[in-house]
């Protein structure tokens, strides 16, 4: 068995996944290892040749990641490329005294003409403020190293930079890369990485921070002569400084960049008019369908809209949402679901309104409403992997033609072994037209990073009896004429997977030496007999935690929500559509073969919580291991997927 320590909480850089060596064309610098180090670090030395006021400009692009508080601590030390006129001037100096004055000369027009570049109406306002406040406060210091060590010097060409973290890990890296976006992406570049927590590293990385260190203060003993801005250039910039860390265009910045993928889906559907919207679980769908709808309603060309999914919790969930609409839009709000019985009112008065219904009232409703009256509503279908179902597949065929605005939301709208229910969703409703996924969305912010932690356990011989059960059953029906469809027996190998009798005994041990994985976590198993194992499990941990099955009453799910829980066991019903953002970790017990219950699910740990700007989530899941030798196993599968998916960074 197999286990992995969950990461501390501490913002540190292990958590990074970083590599040995990242070269051109096999890895993309930036985004590999520039961009999660830029965004994770508090303080970054750096030391590059090849320095113009352009490439200045261009570095200083990275100033909104890597300034994210006014706590970082930014040393560049660089050599400026000098113009043939200065570099024969410099020459020609015998007078060392004018040899210096043209020295800091050079220096200073280098971050001057970045001024001046960065000042062009084209660029962007913030990373001039943010250059100004952080040079003017001491938070970025620029320095230039001028060689000493020969006669006729070259310039100064040690590549080398050392990030540190507020852990206390540090990373130091050597390579050919500048900083500049063609060293990051374009050129032909490679680096190698030194981590202060990998065995051999440390050493490394010390080597190279002294080198920086005695780089940086400079000397005849290194033969570099370093220089810093003139006072008088220092205090020009502090007159054109904000007053204050720019912290509200940062963040502004952030959010617009965070949620345009929002608008480009809007700019989509509107030339469209219908398809399905595959969009990562908190990354804003509701949002974006109820701004398409309110898009619609304020240029007439809807008067009211359909909104059906299924579990009366996202229904309810969907009610509120839509009330948002009600200070701009006069509408009334009709439910079917659950007690509502809404159907004969909204039927009688669709115009201004909108109905939130069950899917499965759904085929009732279409009977019922006029035709003219669909030509000007919306139909918005939640979760729409559901509707590829057979039961809709028998009840709703042809029933969505007459809506000129129909949309499709789901973290994966494909059904996995059901070509037939997929194609039905894309009949009804229109292709795919917009996709943001999960790494997208964690890059970009919205969703947090998180750490995986596969659990591996074997099948018991109670196991193995119980699969050679399912296999008799199946031929038992054939001898009777009643044959056994495959995914009948394929859900019955599942339960016997998802309830294997190990797991409760592996995730003892796990628990025993991290106790605090019964906090902030959501338990998804697949049947209550095998939930009351794992329940008297959690309760030796805590007293804070409850089960929320079908039956449970909702309060227990609202206590959950509030805090007043610590752990939730659930099984499906919480797998998809509810918003918890304390939500820290999950425990898959059961995972289905299928992607999408496992998307749903890890995206209940996700969640950006504005609480704890710290967070990174953790998903524990149990993994067996394949017995055949000429494939790999679902979990296996699931494994390899999570892993990848896990080394994601925030790059925005």
């Amino acid at each position: 068995m197999t286990q992995q320590s969950e990461p501390s909480r501490n913002h540190d850089a292990r958590p990074l996944h970083l590599k040995g060596h990242y070269r051109s064309g096999r890895d993309n610098l930036g985004k590999d290892f520039f961009a999660p180090c830029i965004s994770a670090c508090t303080s970054y030395k750096r030391g590059s040749g090849f320095f113009t006021s352009r490439a200045l400009a261009t570095w200083a692009a990275a100033l909104p990641r890597l300034a994210r508080s006014e706590d970082i601590s930014i040393q560049l030390l660089i050599a400026p490329r000098l113009s043939e006129e200065d570099k024969g001037a410099l020459r020609s100096a015998t007078d060392p005294t004018e040899r210096l004055a043209l020295q800091q000369r050079c220096a200073d027009d280098v971050v001057s003409d970045a001024l001046r570049y960065l000042t062009d109406p084209a660029q962007d306002e913030l990373r001039l403020e943010l250059f100004r406040w952080l040079v003017a406060n001491g938070r970025l210091i620029i320095r230039f190293a001028y060689p000493t060590h020969v006669d006729d010097p070259g310039m100064f060409h040690e590549k080398l930079g050392v990030f540190a973290f507020a852990g206390g890990e540090k990373v130091a890296f050597t390579g050919s890369a500048n900083e500049t976006a063609s060293g990051h992406s374009s050129n032909y570049e490679s680096v190698d990485v030194y981590r202060s927590w990998e065995a051999g590293d440390g050493d490394r990385v010390r080597t190279k921070e002294q080198q920086f260190d005695e780089a940086w203060v400079g000397g005849e003993e290194i033969g570099l002569k370093v220089l810093g801005l003139t006072s008088a250039l220092i205090d020009r910039i502090r007159t054109t400084a904000p007053d204050s860390f720019p912290r509200r265009k940062l963040m502004a910045e952030q959010v617009l960049n965070k949620w345009r993928h929002q608008d480009e889906a809007i700019k989509k559907f509107l030339g469209v008019r219908a398809g399905v919207l595959e969009m990562a679980t908190g990354t804003g769908k509701t949002r974006t369908a109820l701004r398409m709808l309110e898009t619609l309603l304020a240029a007439g060309e809807v008067n009211g809209a359909i909104v059906c999914t299924v579990g009366n919790d996202l229904l309810e969930q969907w009610v509120g949402e839509v009330y948002g609409l009600m200070p701009a839009r006069r509408l009334t709000v009709y439910k079917h679901f659950h007690k509502h019985h809404d159907i004969g009112r909204f039927t009688s008065h669709p115009a201004g309104s909108v109905i939130v219904v069950s899917r499965g009232a759904l085929p009732s409703l279409l009977q019922r409403l006029p035709a003219l009256a669909k030509k000007k509503l919306m139909i918005i279908h939640d979760e729409v992997h559901g509707l590829g179902s057979p039961s809709c597949v028998r009840n709703l065929e042809g029933q969505h033609q007459e809506f000129v605005y129909r949309l499709g939301l789901s973290a994966t709208p494909e059904r996995e072994f059901d070509e037939v229910g997929t194609q039905f969703i894309h009949d009804e409703l229109g292709d795919t037209f917009f996709k943001f996924g999960l790494a997208e969305a964690i890059e970009r912010g919205i969703l947090c990073e998180f750490s995986y932690v596969p659990l591996d356990y074997s099948l018991t011989e109670g196991d193995k009896q119980r699969i050679t059960a399912c296999y008799a059953q199946r031929a038992a029906r054939k001898a009777e004429g009643r044959p056994m469809p495959d995914t009948e027996l394929w859900r019955n190998l599942a339960a016997v997977y998802k309830t294997a009798e190990e797991k409760p005994s592996i995730f003892a041990q796990y628990l025993n030496s991290h106790p605090d994985v019964v906090s902030h976590v959501m338990m998804f198993v697949h049947s209550k007999d095998f939930g009351d194992q794992i329940t008297d499990l959690v309760h030796r941990q805590t007293s804070r935690f409850s089960t929320y099955y079908d039956g449970d009453h909702k309060d227990r799910l609202v206590e959950f929500s509030r805090g007043e829980l610590d752990c939730l066991i659930t099984c499906h019903r919480l797998s998809q559509g509810i918003d918890i953002r304390h939500v820290e970790r999950i425990v898959l017990f059961a995972a289905d073969r299928a992607k999408l219950e496992t998307i749903q699910r890890i995206g209940r740990c996700l969640r950006v919580d504005p609480t704890n700007p710290r967070k990174r989530a953790t998903v524990i899941d149990f993994i067996r291991q394949s017995e055949a030798v000429d494939g790999t196993s679902a979990d296996e599968h699931r494994r390899n997927w999570l892993v990848d998916l896990a080394k994601t960074r925030r790059q925005e």
